[in-house]
């Protein structure tokens, strides 16, 4: 989708998030890694560890999707204060369904009381209509590149998301193909 100029146009953000939990070895302090789209293309990549810890996965993965969120509604601003449209709810992918389940929830229980701050955060701007939460499967979360290391062929998909595919970026089988017919 290409912008002509129309001021009707809306503009689609979307994001991806994704966490390695407790991944710091002395701190147990989790990694966040995520990415904004604006009509497809990558925006803003972030990746850093996270400046508290967590005590769940489900904890780790909100407050990666929490800091993507935040960066949506930048984005977002940034649009709208020059007098464009924004396509809302913006779609925020998450691979953890306990953190989906917990924005999308008001029941809070004794194991998750611990993370309603953020929860709280996400859930209004969901009520808002402002964010959509959606699961994603973890070999389809291209910010799992910003959190871990990755195989090969993974890194190679994902890698693809953020830098495209031309006819100069072969696979290691491609090449060891054209090598053997030398």
């Amino acid at each position: 989708m290409t912008w002509d100029g129309d001021p009707n146009f809306e503009f689609v953000i979307s994001g991806r998030s994704d966490s390695d939990y407790a991944k710091d070895p002395i701190r147990r302090r989790s990694v966040s890694g995520y990415s904004t789209f604006l009509c497809g293309a990558p925006v803003t990549m972030h990746c850093r560890m996270q400046g508290f810890v967590t005590l769940s996965v489900t904890e780790a993965e909100s407050a990666a999707a929490t800091q993507c969120a935040q960066d949506m509604l930048f984005n977002m601003r940034v649009l709208e204060s020059m007098g464009l449209k924004v396509k809302k709810p913006m779609i925020l992918e998450v691979d953890n369904k306990g953190a989906i389940d917990l924005a999308n929830n008001w029941n809070v229980t004794g194991r998750t009381r611990h993370a309603s701050v953020r929860q709280n955060f996400l859930r209004e701007l969901k009520e808002a209509g402002i964010i959509h939460l959606v699961w994603i499967p973890t070999d389809e979360n291209s910010a799992d590149l910003f959190t871990k290391n990755l195989a090969g062929p993974l890194f190679q998909k994902h890698m693809a998301v953020y830098c495209g595919v031309d006819a100069y970026m072969a696979t290691n089988s491609q090449r060891e193909g054209v090598r053997g017919e030398d």
